[in-house]
């Protein structure tokens, strides 16, 4: 079960990526039942909320958290996932914008399927917005947190971040 548990997690539950890259027919060897699964995902996701990573191991963390997400499953925990990256302060603000995309992908699937009220986009529009500004102004005082281990720098150019998090404020603007 060890094998089925480490399969599971690496493709967050996803089949499709297992039958992809070959992985399925072993998975499929274990006849893990539904509730295994559910209990794996769960342990992974306490576990997510649990730590305080930075930078590149925030954004691997919280991909797998989202990818969690995707399916339809219970999801006993989709608003902490949505928000967290407003709600960890922690985070430097690079990897919050870096973080946003899959937030707004993640919502934006939730909306589609019903998942996601007009409250909660709207609540979440709020929280984009608020930062969004306090971004722009960190950005261009030239005081906008970055960890240490990005090599890009797209999100030093204020214009740049202004773009970025104007289309996210359109996109979900739409979601409401």
């Amino acid at each position: 079960m060890e094998r089925a548990k480490e399969l599971y997690l690496h493709y967050c539950g996803n089949r499709y990526f297992m039958a992809l890259d070959g992985d399925e027919v072993e998975y499929d060897m274990y006849h893990v039942s539904k509730e295994t699964e559910e209990t794996w995902r769960k342990e992974f996701l306490d576990g997510f909320f649990a730590q305080q990573p930075h930078g590149k191991d925030a954004l691997a963390s919280y991909s797998q958290a989202t990818e969690f997400m995707k399916g339809d499953r219970s999801d006993w925990c989709w608003e902490e996932v949505l928000h967290y990256p407003f709600r960890s302060g922690w985070l430097d603000d690079v990897t919050i914008l870096f973080m946003l995309q899959r937030s707004f992908r993640l919502g934006e699937r939730w909306a589609r399927r019903g998942k996601l009220s007009r409250e909660a986009a709207a609540a979440y529009l709020q929280e984009l917005d608020a930062f969004s500004q306090e971004a722009q102004q960190r950005v261009e005082n030239g005081t906008l947190s970055r960890a240490g281990d990005y090599d890009r720098l797209e999100f030093a150019d204020p214009a740049h971040v202004a773009d970025y998090l104007e289309s996210l404020l359109r996109s979900w603007a739409e979601l409401v």
